[in-house]
């Protein structure tokens, strides 16, 4: 079995409708997967912090700590997802830049093409 028939039968068991995804997707690093699962993380442990406060509330009849969970793990695990998506979107905007001075380099002042 071959890369392009595994591709063929992994997106026919998860049913993907994703055109980027071909043989350059899914065997090199070119494209950061981790931004995408900081999304489900931040749900999970969203979920995490209220089940975890309003069990305080009402299982341990803690009122104060199960707020303080419910509020600060909210904001922290916000807090703590975005910090992550920023290190990525720096990673791209630098990756945007080297690219843009790659194409300057190329020309001279006059704005014609050195070769």
């Amino acid at each position: 079995m071959n890369n392009n028939e595994i591709l063929e039968s992994i997106k026919k068991v998860f049913k993907l409708t994703l055109n980027k995804l071909d043989n350059h997707y899914m065997f090199y690093l070119d494209e950061m997967v981790t931004p995408k699962l900081i999304t489900l993380l931040y749900w999970i442990l969203l979920f995490a912090s209220i089940t975890n406060g309003l069990g305080d509330i009402f299982w341990d009849g803690d009122f104060w700590r199960g707020v303080v969970w419910i509020i600060g793990g909210s904001l922290a695990s916000r807090v703590a997802c975005e910090l992550v998506v920023i290190l990525f979107r720096i990673n791209e905007n630098l990756n945007d830049i080297n690219e843009k001075t790659t194409e300057i380099k190329g020309l001279d002042n006059s704005g014609v093409d050195k070769k």
